[in-house]
């Protein structure tokens, strides 16, 4: 009977073996889960498109023009007026293969104009606003509110 448990014993992981050592080994996986899943609240200003335009030359000549789009900030949530963001672009080209790119601008509150400069022979397809990184959230009054009693 021994000899059976023995057998069992060797087809055990090394980690069922020991439990100092599964403590150990798996100690920090869940108490990192743990701290991670106790993260604050965080905030982040909602941007929007409000125009976007092209700006091109008068005359169709190999001279850059200008991709411009008007933004939009809403940051009453946050206590900073400004911070960064991403906004990704997919790209053409005449003989080429679409092309996905990423500038990063700073916003800030209100409305704000980000502009790129292209050549002659590259359009942009779509454009999006990507990344918006959180801010420090504002702090409002606490609300009293009536007891049930």
């Amino acid at each position: 009977m021994g000899r059976n448990y023995s057998r069992l014993f060797r087809l055990l992981p090394v980690f069922a073996r020991n439990p100092v050592r599964t403590l150990f080994l798996a100690g920090p996986l869940v108490f990192g889960t743990a701290a991670t899943a106790v993260a604050a609240v965080t905030c982040e200003p909602v941007l929007s498109f409000r125009n976007v335009r092209e700006i091109r030359p008068p005359i169709l000549q190999i001279a850059p023009w200008t991709w411009t789009a008007s933004i939009v900030a809403d940051t009453r949530f946050c206590a900073t007026g400004s911070g960064s963001f991403e906004i990704d672009f997919i790209r053409t080209k005449e003989n080429s293969a679409e092309l996905q790119f990423t500038e990063k601008p700073r916003c800030r509150a209100g409305q704000f104009d980000v502009s790129i400069e292209l050549t002659a022979d590259k359009a942009i397809q779509e454009s999006r606003i990507g990344f918006v990184a959180p801010c420090v959230c504002r702090d409002f009054p606490q609300i009293d509110l009536p007891s049930a009693d």
